[in-house]
């Protein structure tokens, strides 16, 4: 496994943990195929990455490319690695898939985090089931209100993936927990590759948002990395329309560069 395959600090990290945590890459001409048969539904693990943006009018072509490597997915989910990409939208409507823009920012630093009053804040046991489980059912209560069976054993799965990372010492997953033990706020922090520690999955419960407890966790788990795990390099990605991407500079994160995608959800 190398580290530097791809040039974005957010392409070339998300590589590295899909990796270690059992996903294959395979090298093309222009391109690499990622591909997670132990979790065929998620989408960013199986995905094409190309290294240089495509060239007006080529989009169909790629979708064929896509549909090639990946027969039986629904969704198309295509990284481009050209920090400089521009892809028509109109193009890209015609074939059927978006135009995603994203920011990746960095820190090499992180000041100490303030823990917001009646919540404890620390990493979780891989081996706890109910904490794991509860990180479950709060996606499900954000996006499906418990519904979707299939995205239930989609989560199921890429937990276990991270569970797997973390017992193989190559990251924690934090959480913001209640007097109760009950994790009501949480993400992922994993070694990358090259000194760099790579976010995943920042989330709050719906009930116990604005209450500072993603930007707090961003800064505990971040230090945490900088000073206990020999990370050098923080990064993090995220949407830049998106509310989520201010707590991140507040907690000190800066922009870096910027990534593009095409992509289609499917079923």
């Amino acid at each position: 496994m190398t580290t530097d395959r791809l040039r974005s600090p957010g392409f070339a990290t998300d590589l590295v943990l899909s990796e270690r945590q059992g996903s294959a890459v395979e090298e093309r001409d222009g391109y690499l195929v990622l591909r997670t048969p132990s979790n065929p539904t998620y989408h960013w693990g199986n995905c094409l990455f190309l290294r240089a943006a495509p060239a007006r009018g080529s989009l169909a072509g790629w979708l064929d490319v896509f549909r090639r490597e990946h027969p039986d997915a629904a969704h198309v989910a295509i990284g481009i690695d050209d920090p400089a990409a521009s892809v028509d939208p109109a193009e890209a409507a015609a074939v059927g898939v978006e135009v995603e823009h994203d920011v990746v920012l960095t820190a090499t630093l992180m000041e100490p985090a303030a823990v917001p009053s009646g919540y404890a804040l620390g990493p979780l046991d891989p081996d706890h089931e109910a904490s794991w489980a509860a990180l479950v059912e709060m996606e499900m209560a954000d996006d499906f209100s418990g519904t979707a069976e299939s995205h239930r054993l989609f989560l199921q799965r890429r937990y276990a993936g991270h569970r797997g990372a973390i017992r193989a010492g190559h990251g924690s997953w934090w959480a913001a927990t209640t007097s109760s033990g009950v994790p009501v706020a949480t993400l992922g922090l994993f070694e990358a590759g090259a000194g760099r520690a790579r976010y995943q999955s920042v989330m709050t419960h719906p009930e116990h948002r604005r209450r500072g407890l993603a930007g707090a966790l961003v800064r505990a788990a971040g230090r945490h990395a900088l000073h206990r795990q020999d990370a050098r390099l923080l990064v993090m990605v995220a949407d830049p329309q998106g509310p989520a991407i201010g707590v991140y500079r507040r907690a000190g994160l800066l922009d870096d560069t910027r990534q593009t995608a095409l992509y289609r959800p499917g079923g």
